[in-house]
């Protein structure tokens, strides 16, 4: 493929712009307003040849897909995204990582293990020591969040009481630290998280060459409570920032005014209980841990230390 040219003065200035608004759809889940974003991209790049740059800011909107829980959308983005880049670049190892999320929340373990494996094998590509220990430490941890969010998953399960959720959570405020609320969340995780966490590190670590093991992070098991705790609230803060943070949400320009009515009205222990209740998350405990956690901390520091990650990259950070 015929390399393209270097970007315009023009086409700098206008991606400055999109780039960051739709990276930040993938935080808020929009996918509307990703695929607006993504299309102007198209339209801005495709004219001078840049392709790789296009399928860059569509594997953005795959992931936006995937966190609004449109997986059939993202699952096809992605696998069009493996289709036409090599095994060998970033690009196809960040579809290939992200489609196995896709399939860890389907719960189709097999599929997920397969990919697993099959990015693990594409990490090798990577010459560079530190980068190929960051990203086997994104994967590794974000694949066991997802395996704790996914074991947290229960369509069987009555939802979630407010009025239960709500007295834990200032129960929990009024008694217990950060790391006792994180620890409490840590002891309500579920055996089928920690299987799941057990069988996806198995899965990566037996494809991983012996001198690679040194950078993966230590594992998780039921023992380390608190540590499970503070993984937990990582997996949740994807839902837990939409509910709370969104900046376009009304709860979220209240709380960010300091107006006493979010406490007072259980509007914080309400948006954690729709949210989760949206996804089939029936654990009280995890609920009231996630909403004290919020009403300790406060709005701005909340939304700013629980803002989601990506798995990706951006090609123009420096990092």
């Amino acid at each position: 493929m015929k390399k393209p040219p270097p970007l315009t003065k023009e086409q700098k200035e206008k991606l400055a712009v999109l780039a960051p608004q739709l990276k930040f759809c993938v935080k808020s889940a929009n996918l509307d307003k990703a695929k607006r974003i993504t299309g102007q991209i198209q339209e801005l790049l495709r004219p001078s040849g840049h392709e790789t740059m296009i399928l860059q800011s569509k594997n953005w909107l795959y992931e936006t897909a995937m966190e609004s829980t449109n997986l059939t959308f993202a699952k096809m983005g992605f696998e069009g995204t493996i289709q036409k880049s090599s095994p060998k670049t970033r690009l196809n190892l960040e579809a290939t990582s992200l489609l196995a999320v896709c399939y860890l929340r389907e719960q189709n373990i097999e599929k997920a293990r397969e990919l697993i494996i099959k990015a693990v094998d594409n990490i090798n590509n990577i010459k560079s020591n530190e980068r190929r220990r960051q990203f086997h430490r994104r994967l590794i941890e974000r694949l066991e969040e997802e395996s704790i969010f996914v074991g947290l998953i229960d369509k069987s399960a009555d939802p979630l009481e407010l009025a239960e959720v709500d007295k834990e959570a200032v129960k929990l405020v009024m008694t217990k630290s950060e790391n006792e609320i994180l620890t409490e969340m840590g002891n309500a995780i579920p055996r089928k998280s920690i299987d799941l966490l057990s069988d996806v590190r198995n899965t990566y670590k037996l494809r991983l060459p012996a001198p690679d093991r040194k950078f993966l992070p230590p594992p998780l098991t039921e023992d380390t409570k608190e540590e499970l705790g503070k993984r937990a609230n990582s997996a949740l803060k994807r839902v837990a920032w939409r509910a709370l943070c969104n900046p376009e949400s009304d709860i979220h320009k209240a709380w960010t005014q300091g107006l006493s009515v979010v406490y007072d009205k259980k509007y914080i222990a309400s948006a954690i209980v729709a949210s989760f209740n949206s996804f089939s998350i029936s654990a009280t405990m995890i609920a009231a841990s996630a909403a004290a956690l919020a009403i300790k901390f406060g709005a701005e520091v909340f939304c700013e230390t629980f803002t989601p990650n990506s798995m990706m990259i951006d090609r123009r950070d420096k990092n």
